[in-house]
């Protein structure tokens, strides 16, 4: 950071204004030291500080949050007590975090303070007067209840008593072992300042109009800024993509119990009795029956019936820039054994595309055809329908095609199969194989037990 301001001659009804002022942020320097601080909320629980008590900062945000919904509906009588629960109320509001996000706040950081922490220390006195507060509110609702009898209320304040000294020794172990060991701030800007004086020494003359670097201020004292600010401030690449199981994997076998893990890849990795090849039109994913399935990309439920071999297919609707926007890094696993990335005639850059879950047991019940679903939503569960009936590798079968059915060309080809569909892989995830426990999978699914 560099201090000072601008120099330039100006006339002197223009003020000078830094150049790393924002405009529409206000500054507040908190001068409260901690236990100040927290006399003043811990009070505020129970009773309406005056105004003229509140520290800055309580201040500012108690002029934002006079303007929230929650407060709004009690203006006709006095303002309620300054909490938490108020603050969170105001933050879900877009137009009341906004200024709270606007706040830029001075104060002394929490990792910085003295080897017998001090500032922290300053907490322990007020433990037995939020415990006289506590007794007083009991009191209260005991003579509000008309609880007299004095062994019940020996009961009510013993328990106080007991949860008093709970909440103290979990204090004294929060500073050992939280605070102490976080207290770097102190060690760090001594550090620097010799860094920067011996760099300063070494390299640059004597020269007092020379603008001084600092990295941490001595003090521990610093700007903060609440992170609901910075929305929208710098571009960010928003995950569209949502993976269609939890953990997906491939088969590690294939439907007749051979160790082929490369035979749910898309591609020509399968292969006739004859020897010749096969092709594969998705990716298989290993899940045991029941398995949640989600919707990978925003869309719209397009299909959901029969299809033969591929059993029950529910089919989503969509946006070509959302799928382009999603593809991974992954790399050809099995181009030896006949996989590949896309059909010839595949066309990337379609407006719509489908996904096309297959083999599943049952969609979400209160689905129907043309409900609109978003990433990561529920649509249904995988099975053992069509001709994965009874295999020992219970799996979904996701294809990424650009029609929803009759992704074919009938040329005599194997190739045919194929057309107009891309490798699911490069948008899938894929978690490496959990072999144990598909080979109890397969166990089980042998012996009929699952």
């Amino acid at each position: 950071m560099i201090f000072g301001f601008a120099t330039a001659n100006a006339q002197k009804h223009i003020k000078r204004v830094t150049p790393w002022h924002w405009s529409g942020f206000n500054t507040i320097e908190e001068k409260a030291t901690v236990g100040e601080l927290s006399s003043k909320t811990g009070k505020n629980k129970v009773v309406s500080l005056d105004l003229e008590d509140y520290t800055p900062v309580m201040s500012a945000l108690h002029r934002i949050l006079t303007q929230s919904t929650l407060y709004s509906t009690q203006r006709k009588k006095p303002l309620p007590p300054f909490t938490y629960e108020y603050l969170k109320e105001g933050l879900r509001r877009s137009w009341t975090a906004e200024q709270i996000g606007h706040l830029l706040l001075k104060y002394e950081s929490e990792w910085y303070a003295d080897e017998a922490l001090s500032k922290w220390n300053e907490i322990d006195e007020l433990f037995e007067e939020e415990k006289q507060q506590q007794k007083d509110i009991i009191e209260k609702l005991l003579i509000e209840h008309n609880i007299t009898k004095p062994n019940e209320r020996e009961y009510a304040f013993e328990k106080l008593d007991e949860a008093h000294e709970n909440v103290k020794s979990n204090w004294q172990i929060e500073k050992e072992q939280r605070i102490k060991p976080s207290l770097w701030w102190k060690k760090v800007a001594e550090a620097q300042v010799t860094n920067n004086n011996q760099t300063t020494n070494a390299n640059t003359p004597n020269n007092s109009n020379t603008p001084k670097l600092t990295n941490l201020s001595s003090n521990g004292k610093v700007w903060f800024i609440h992170p609901v600010a910075m929305v929208g401030y710098f571009p960010v690449k928003i995950k569209l993509w949502h993976e269609p199981l939890e953990n997906p994997q491939r088969t590690y076998f294939s439907s007749n119990k051979l160790e082929y893990y490369w035979n749910g890849a898309f591609g020509m990795v399968r292969t006739y009795s004859n020897g010749a090849k096969k092709a594969h039109t998705g990716l298989d994913l290993f899940a045991r029956i029941g398995t949640p399935c989600f919707a990978c990309l925003d869309g719209e439920i397009v299909q959901y019936k029969s299809e033969g071999g591929y059993g029950n297919v529910l089919v989503i609707k969509v946006k070509g820039d959302d799928l382009r926007a999603s593809r991974n890094e992954y790399t050809l696993e099995f181009s030896e054994k006949g996989e590949i990335e896309q059909s010839d005639n595949f066309d990337i850059n379609r407006v719509y595309f489908y996904l096309r879950y297959c083999h599943l047991s049952n969609k979400r019940t209160d689905l129907n055809i043309g409900d609109e679903v978003k990433s990561g939503d529920l649509i249904g569960y995988t099975g053992d329908t069509g001709n994965a009936k009874g295999v020992c590798n219970p799996h979904l079968h996701l294809e990424i095609a650009m029609n929803a059915t009759s992704n074919t060309i009938k040329d005599g080809t194997p190739n045919g199969k194929l057309a107009f569909k891309i490798n699911p892989a490069f948008f899938v995830n894929l978690q490496p194989i959990d072999q144990d426990l598909q080979k109890k999978v397969k166990a089980r699914r042998l012996k009929k037990e699952e």
